[in-house]
């Protein structure tokens, strides 16, 4: 994983969308004739074949009038929905069939109706364990539960 700078990897700094995905494509090794991109990805960006890669296979549809808003911090349940889709089209992830496997969640209540079914997957396969009693899906992803998360993964 990329740091910050070449000696910080800024463990509890959020992690950017744009990271994220970047981080997600390059971790599954996901690949894809890029061919374009999103209105706001700047051609010169470190990120920009992955995003354009993830944009061109479905991962992401980004946020409404061909922009993806790479710099904004990413929520938990947008990692994990852009998660489940990657390694439910690359990794032979089986999508779960309900979501009362969420039941456990104090905050299950917050998730996002779009959201419910990747989050339900991802517990199921033990890759989101949560923290406590809570899923935090609409918390802003640190880094460093990012690194975790893509270590988790990397080695399913």
């Amino acid at each position: 994983l990329k740091g910050r700078s070449e000696s910080e990897y800024a463990p509890q700094t959020n992690i950017t969308r744009a990271e994220y995905l970047y981080f997600l494509v390059r971790t599954l090794g996901v690949e894809a004739r890029v061919d374009g991109n999103f209105d706001d990805i700047d051609k010169n960006a470190y990120y920009y074949k992955e995003i354009g890669i993830a944009k061109k296979l479905g991962i992401t549809t980004g946020t409404g009038n061909n922009k993806f808003d790479p710099d904004a911090s990413i929520t938990r349940q947008d990692m994990m929905v852009l998660t489940a889709r990657t390694m439910q089209k690359f990794k032979a992830l089986k999508a779960a069939d309900d979501i009362t496997v969420l039941g456990k969640f104090s905050d299950k209540g917050d998730i996002a109706n779009y959201a419910a079914i990747s989050l339900a997957t991802l517990v199921k396969e033990n890759l989101i364990t949560g923290s406590g009693d809570r899923i935090n899906p609409h918390a802003y992803t640190t880094r460093a539960e990012a690194a975790v998360f893509l270590y988790r993964i990397y080695n399913k």
